[in-house]
């Protein structure tokens, strides 16, 4: 295979993309910023460059010599969102990696999205998806969906670009303290199990485990199509709400606790709760879902995509979290 630039990788998604890349024979040049924790990435054999994404000069300094590039890096839709970084990062982001592509000459990215933009309230989301006009106003949608539509205009372009979008992430990661920091699902796992979380917002998510995501996102590279997206969800029977997910999760590792939902009617009678979800959560509690919430059949038979159950996704999360959360690490 050959020399693939990876954005993000000292992340969840990004250190699973670096393992499966460099376990299929791909040399790795992983962007990562100075100070970032990227002893993993040294340990799986990647090629760490220092630089930033919001740095164009690095950005095409990492670029040079590579064929191959997926973007993954991305600031999440945390409780507390700085437009500004938001901006830099996201939209700012894939705009850098997709002018390093044009001017290095790579042949193929694939950039990383996120469901929270499409129209899909009247039928379920497909890969050919219109983006919502009328999305959220919180910033990590507004800059997700912008580096959406500009990938989308460089691939109308002739610039070899296509798109995966994960669900609800999580699971096993090389980068391991990346993978659980806030607002993670691994660590929403973990508070569950522990008996530290009670009530999560509710809306129905497609969850997807991490290795599943990468290996959608390295299938892209080879077998992908100038402008399409890709839907790199789990099974679509197992659309769940946080609540739920987090339940299975604490039946498997055998503890009692169990998480209750918080509803658009808890919102209206506690304003309090907005506060504790933030703004992209509360946005979702009041969207509409179609059912069934996607039908992914192009990435299926595009990309040769078989989604890991979520029930066996769940056990190999739960016993990694076992295997690498001391007790002491959250309080």
């Amino acid at each position: 295979m050959s020399t693939v630039l990876v954005t993000g990788g000292t992340g969840l998604i990004g250190s699973n993309i670096c393992a499966q890349l460099i376990e299929a024979g791909a040399e790795v040049r992983a962007l990562a910023r100075p100070g970032s924790d990227t002893g993993p990435l040294h340990a799986l054999g990647a090629t760490v460059i220092d630089g930033d994404i919001t740095d164009a000069a690095s950005v095409r300094r990492a670029a040079e010599g590579c064929e191959l590039a997926i973007h993954s890096a991305a600031v999440l839709g945390g409780l507390v969102q700085d437009i500004d970084e938001h901006h830099r990062v996201n939209s700012g982001g894939v705009a850098a990696v997709l002018d390093a592509a044009e001017a290095v000459g790579i042949r193929r990215v694939v950039t990383l999205g996120t469901t929270t933009y499409f129209d899909f309230k009247d039928r379920p989301l497909t890969e050919h998806s219109p983006v919502d006009p009328h999305a959220s106003a919180d910033p990590y949608t507004q800059t997700k969906r912008a580096a959406y539509l500009e990938a989308l205009r460089r691939a109308e372009a002739g610039l070899d670009v296509c798109v995966v979008i994960p669900g609800g992430t999580f699971g096993p990661a090389p980068a391991v303290r990346r993978a659980m920091e806030a607002p993670s699902f691994n660590l929403r796992i973990l508070l569950a199990i522990r008996g530290q979380i009670d009530a999560v917002a509710r809306f129905p998510i497609p969850w997807s485990l991490a290795t599943d995501v990468a290996a959608a996102a390295v299938s892209a590279l080879e077998r992908g199509r100038r402008g399409e997206t890709y839907l790199a969800f789990g099974p679509a029977h197992e659309v769940s709400s946080m609540a739920e997910l987090l339940n299975q999760a604490c039946a498997i590792a055998g503890t009692s606790h169990r998480v209750r939902d918080i509803t658009a009617a808890d919102l209206d009678a506690d304003p309090s709760w907005r506060a504790q979800i933030g703004p992209s959560l509360e946005a979702l509690v009041r969207q509409r879902f179609p059912e069934p919430y996607f039908v992914n059949d192009l990435t299926v038979e595009r990309l040769g995509y078989a989604p890991t159950p979520i029930d066996d996704a769940l056990r190999t999360t739960v016993a990694w979290l076992e295997a690498t959360q001391p007790r002491e690490a959250v309080s």
